[in-house]
């Protein structure tokens, strides 16, 4: 226990500082972590609106203990869907991996220690979830200590399961199946094997594929006393345990909850035992065919603008390297295959047929279509998160940008425009996907919504990259680190979501005789301010590269 302690007590500190960017001050640190905390504000209040809404509807039918149960179940889903990736990188693909393996531990503790490291990340996304959760039942129910105690219990032990489940699946794959030893190859299926999962599951709620009677359904929804708890026992058993020892402050319900998941964290380390050592000898980080060009290839080879050459070069390091093309480039298509699985789980037709004809009410209203294009251009500049991890990604090579022949302006323009180019293409492919799939408006609303996208996906993709200038995040052991481990990247994120809800909210609040004069001054301001990032920030980068 000893070891095991003192273990995880270095991993969590090394992991904690794998955080920082190793150069910043503690100061912008914290900052920027209270701005993260900001931007989740919005998200939990949805999530609190929803669960509130749902126990204020099925609390007459005595089933609010059915709310309880299915946020459990989308607090375990996250915490599954995060895990794919963070299992592998803790366990095996992390530097210090080899290190450990070669000193007097037993495979259990090194296991325990990362698993625990783990458990540490997954708490952020437990809380987002189950905090809203928490307050909204506690705020429709009488709740005593009890309560409060046992959702303590409930939230430092609920992401162990599926935690379980991940680490199971993963050292199976690691010790049976040296294919997924070389860690591109392994991030790559692996992403995609949770977008498919994700939406899989997202196709089977809204179809109603969900193999149940509905006649038991309505059965057990009129039964009343939450028996539609027992749903969400199918993946993680041990769910509705959970729910019923927190309803009802029943401590037979929690300790048969305990004994799953400490069942589940035996099978762990007895499984670890055996196949842990096993499968963390002998992986690869990436593979290099290192082919030799001949000499008519060489005299193939013809000469560009260095702006274009070095956009290319950003072009071919995100198609090539799998964790960049999974989270960058992927996500330039993530909109438009929800928008897809949208209408092929619902009745489109039916959907089309129920809307009014809306033509005769948009006679001067196209500043509406401005507003909206503006709005998603802030949100589709930061999705990929290209920009915003530009200069992170760069890592240690930053010196690469310092000294080849090369102005930093110009440097700084390729970065950014390989962020503008995709944030365009997603634009664009949802634009044509809403426009197929749900036409109510005039080509003219659509054309003008993707003009004025343009606007604030400049400034989006220039704001990011300045961001990721002042904290770039320079010390990471493996590509993932750059981009999912990254403030900058997850703050530009958040942000530009934020800042689309506040273009909404201006959209519905703001009445039609400052319409026009109101998206005239935005549009104005904001080609402003894109003019003043293309000429001012090569000035900026040029003393905070002085300092790195």
């Amino acid at each position: 226990m000893r070891k095991y302690l003192s273990l995880t007590r270095v991993l969590l500190k090394n992991s904690m500082g794998m955080m920082s960017d190793g150069k910043s001050k503690k100061t912008l640190n914290v900052i920027l972590y209270g701005v993260l905390a900001l931007c989740m504000i919005p998200l939990s209040f949805t999530l609190y609106m929803m669960f509130d809404t749902a126990i204020v509807q099925l609390q007459a039918l005595q089933q609010e203990g059915a709310v309880l149960a299915l946020g459990f179940h989308l607090s375990s889903l996250v915490t599954f869907l995060f895990s794919i990736f963070l299992i592998p990188s803790i366990f095996y693909f992390s530097k210090d991996s080899e290190t450990l393996l070669s000193l007097p531990l037993p495979p259990q503790t090194i296991l325990s220690a990362k698993f625990s490291v783990c458990l540490a990340y997954e708490y952020a996304f437990t809380l987002i979830v189950l905090a809203p959760l928490f307050i909204a039942y506690a705020s429709n129910t009488v709740i005593g200590i009890p309560y409060v105690l046992l959702a303590l219990v409930i939230f430092i032990t609920l992401p162990i399961y599926p935690l379980v489940l991940s680490s199971i699946i993963t050292m199976l794959l690691m010790r049976f199946v040296p294919f997924f030893k070389n860690r591109d190859r392994f991030n790559m299926i692996a992403g995609i094997l949770s977008i498919v999962l994700a939406f899989s599951f997202s196709f089977a709620m809204n179809s109603g594929t969900i193999s149940e009677d509905p006649n038991a359904l309505i059965t057990m929804l009129v039964a009343g006393h939450n028996s539609m708890i027992s749903l969400f026992s199918k993946i993680f058993p041990a769910i509705p345990f959970a729910a019923e020892a927190l309803i009802g402050s029943d401590v037979v319900q929690l300790a048969l909850y305990i004994l799953i998941t400490c069942a589940a964290l035996a099978v762990l380390v007895i499984l670890g035992k055996w196949l842990y050592f096993k499968g963390a000898i002998g992986f690869s980080e990436t593979k290099s065919s290192r082919k030799e060009l001949s000499a008519k290839e060489f005299a193939r080879v013809s000469r560009h603008s260095k702006v274009r050459t070095y956009l290319i070069k950003e072009l071919r390091l995100l198609v090539r390297t799998p964790v960049y093309a999974l989270n960058c480039i992927g996500m330039c298509l993530l909109m438009p295959i929800m928008l897809l699985v949208i209408f092929m789980t619902a009745d489109a037709d039916v959907l089309l047929q129920q809307l009014p004809d809306i033509t005769p009410y948009l006679d001067g209203m196209l500043p509406y279509a401005v507003l909206v294009g503006m709005a998603s251009g802030f949100l589709f500049s930061n999705l990929n998160m290209i920009s915003s991890t530009a200069i992170s990604r760069e890592g240690s090579n930053l010196s690469f940008m310092k000294y080849i022949p090369m102005s930093l302006k110009q440097q700084l323009q390729a970065k950014v425009v390989s962020g503008i180019l995709m944030s365009v293409i997603s634009m664009l492919l949802t634009l044509l996907c809403v426009y197929f799939l749900l036409p109510i408006f005039p080509l003219t609303w659509y054309f003008a919504a993707a003009a004025a996208s343009l606007i604030t996906i400049v400034l989006g993709n220039y704001a990011s990259l300045a961001l990721d200038i002042l904290h770039p995040k320079l010390v990471w052991e493996q590509e993932a680190a750059a981009v999912k481990q990254n403030m900058s990247g997850i703050v530009s994120m958040l942000a530009s979501m934020a800042l689309c809800v506040l273009f909404c909210i201006v959209l519905f609040i703001l009445p039609d005789d400052f319409l026009l004069l109101t998206t005239a001054g935005m549009v104005i301001a904001g080609i402003v301010i894109d003019v003043v990032f293309y000429m001012r920030l090569d000035r900026f980068a040029q003393k905070r590269f002085d300092q790195l």
